[in-house]
C-alpha cells in the first residue's frame, strides 16, 4: 500500500470518532437545551391564572389549540359533561396536562402518568422532575412538577415537548459535515509529512542514479530528517566503498589485460610459428602429431587467456560497456583468420559467407569478437575430421541481422543440450569438466550477447550437428 492511500485510510478512521463524538455532543446538547427549556416553561405556569382555569375546568385544561373545543356557554350548561365531545388526543408539539395527589388525570385526553416520574416524586410537596417518553417521532421531553395548589385535580402538571422534526435528517448532516471537515483536518495536517517523505524517496532515488553524489536535503528535526540523515551515512558510506571497489575493478582489468597481452601475444605468435611447422612436409609422423598437439595446447590457452580477460571486462566494468560500430563482416573475417592454423590441424573445413555491404551493430569490438570466436572455436573443437563449419552473416533491413555458426559434427546429448539452454550466466567452472567445454565460451558469448541486447539461440538441425545463431532482437 502506498504512503497516500495510508495517508487517506488513516485520515478516514480518525475522522470517523471525531464525527461520532461531535454528532452525539451536538444532539445532547439540543436535548439538554430542550429539557431545561421545558423547566422554564414549567416554572412560568405557577401562575394564578394558570391554577383558576385548571380549577376551573380541567378536562379542558390542555395547552395549544384544540379542535372542537367547546364554548365556556356550553361547558356551563347541565349534563355538558355528557353531551358535549371529548377533548382531541391528537399529540401537539407542546401539551400540558394535570393530575390529582393520586396521579388520576383530571382531562380525557392526558395520558396514563409515567411509573418513573410517580417514584421521583413520591414523598415530595413541591418539586419538578424529568424524563423522556416514546412518541412516534422519536423520544419527546417530559416534566412532571408538584404545584403545591390543593390535593385535587390539578396537584400536579405533566409537561410535554415533542421530538422536534427532522431530528435524524439533522443529525446524518452534522455527521456528515463533522466527518468531511475531520477528514479533511486530518488529511492536510499529515499532508506535509507525506510530501516530505515523497520529496526525500525522489531525491534518494536521484542520488542512487548518481552513485551517491548527492545527498538528501534535510529540514526539520522529526523522525523523517533522522531518515534523511540516516540515508545521508550510508550514501557516504556506500560512495567511499563504491570508489574502493572501482579502484580495485580498474586495478584487476590493467592486470589481467597486461598479463593477457603479455602471455597471449607469444603464445600466438607461437601458434602462428607451429602452424608454419606443421604445413611443412619435411615432418615426420611421430614429429608431426606432437607439433599438433603442441599447436592444440597453445590455441586452447591463447582461448583461455582471451575468455579470461572477457570476463574481467564484463565483470568490473561499474558502467555501460562503450558502444562503437562494430562491422560483424571484418570479425568473421578476423575470427576465420586466426582459427584457420588450428581448423586445418582439426581437420575441418570452416567457410564464410560475409555480403558485400557492411554489417555493422553498436557494441564494444574486443568483446564482440571473442564472442563469435567461441562459438566458431566450440564448432572446430567438438569436430571430426573432415567435417565442415559454415559461419553465414546475412542482413536485412531496418539494421536487422543474424549470424549463424552451424557445424556437422557429432552435435550434443539431449542432457548436454538441456544444461547449455539453461545457463544464462557464465559461472565461472563451465569449462571445469574437460578441455575444451561448450559451456566456458558459450556462456561467455551469451553474455556479451545479451550486453549487446542481441538475442542467442541454440539448435540441433535435423541432419545432426550443432547450430548457434545470433540475430537482432
Amino acid at each position: 500500500m502506498t504512503l497516500r492511500r495510508q495517508l487517506v485510510l488513516t485520515s478516514l478512521l480518525l475522522a470517523l470518532p471525531v464525527a461520532l463524538i461531535v454528532t452525539w455532543t451536538m444532539s445532547a446538547m439540543r436535548d439538554r437545551d430542550r429539557e431545561l427549556a421545558l423547566f422554564r416553561v414549567a416554572d412560568g405556569h405557577l401562575t394564578d391564572i394558570v391554577r383558576d382555569a385548571c380549577l376551573e375546568d380541567p378536562n379542558w385544561f390542555l395547552a395549544g389549540p384544540r379542535t372542537g373545543r367547546p364554548s365556556a356557554a356550553a361547558r356551563a350548561m347541565p349534563d355538558a359533561d355528557v353531551y358535549l365531545p371529548r377533548p382531541a388526543t391528537d399529540e401537539l408539539p407542546f401539551e400540558v396536562f394535570a393530575y390529582d395527589r393520586e396521579y388520576q388525570p383530571s382531562s380525557s385526553a392526558a395520558p396514563r402518568f409515567p411509573d418513573e416520574l410517580r417514584q421521583a416524586l413520591r414523598g415530595q410537596q413541591t418539586g419538578a422532575v424529568s424524563s423522556r417518553y416514546p412518541s412516534r417521532t422519536g423520544e419527546g421531553h417530559q416534566v412532571a412538577m408538584l404545584t403545591g395548589w390543593s390535593s385535587g385535580p390539578c396537584a400536579i402538571l405533566l409537561f410535554r415537548l415533542r421530538p422536534e422534526a427532522g431530528t435524524s435528517t439533522r443529525a446524518l448532516l452534522v455527521f456528515g459535515g463533522t466527518y468531511l471537515l475531520a477528514f479533511l483536518a486530518a488529511a492536510l495536517t499529515m499532508l506535509p509529512a507525506e510530501v516530505r517523505m515523497r520529496r526525500m524517496a525522489a531525491a534518494a532515488r536521484a542520488s542512487a542514479r548518481e552513485q551517491y553524489a548527492s545527498m538528501v536535503p534535510i529540514g526539520g528535526r522529526d523522525e523523517i530528517s533522522a531518515m534523511g540523515a540516516a540515508f545521508n551515512e550510508a550514501a557516504a558510506d556506500l560512495r567511499r566503498r563504491a570508489v574502493d571497489v572501482r579502484d580495485r575493478e580498474d586495478a584487476l582489468r590493467r592486470h589481467v589485460t597486461h598479463t593477457t597481452e603479455d602471455v597471449a601475444v607469444p603464445l600466438s605468435a607461437l601458434e602462428q610459428r607451429l602452424a608454419a611447422l606443421d604445413a611443412g612436409s619435411a615432418l615426420s609422423p611421430p614429429v608431426r602429431t606432437e607439433l599438433r598437439g603442441a599447436l592444440r595446447e597453445a590455441h586452447h590457452l591463447v582461448s583461455r587467456l582471451n575468455n579470461l580477460a572477457a570476463v574481467t571486462r564484463l565483470r568490473t566494468s561499474a558502467e555501460r560497456l562503450a558502444r562503437e560500430p562494430v562491422d560483424f563482416g571484418a570479425v568473421v573475417e578476423r575470427v576465420v583468420a586466426t582459427r584457420s592454423a588450428v581448423a586445418r590441424v582439426e581437420g575441418v573445413d570452416v567457410n564464410a559467407s560475409i555480403p558485400s555491404e557492411p554489417v555493422t551493430w553498436p557494441g564494444d569490438p574486443v568483446l564482440c569478437e571473442q564472442m563469435v570466436a567461441n562459438v566458431v572455436d566450440n564448432a572446430v573443437m567438438h569436430h571430426r575430421a573432415g567435417g565442415r563449419v559454415e559461419i553465414e552473416l546475412k542482413s536485412y533491413e531496418g539494421g536487422r541481422f543474424t549470424l549463424r555458426v552451424t557445424d556437422d559434427g557429432p552435435g550434443v546429448t539431449d542432457e548436454a543440450f538441456a544444461e547449455l539452454t539453461a545457463n544464462r550466466r557464465f559461472r565461472g567452472d563451465e569449462g571445469r569438466s574437460g578441455r575444451g567445454g561448450r559451456g566456458l565460451g558459450l556462456a561467455i558469448a551469451r553474455e556479451v550477447a545479451d550486453r549487446l541486447g542481441l538475442q542467442l539461440d541454440l539448435r540441433r538441425p535435423a541432419t545432426g550437428g550443432f547450430e548457434v545463431e545470433f540475430s537482432v532482437r
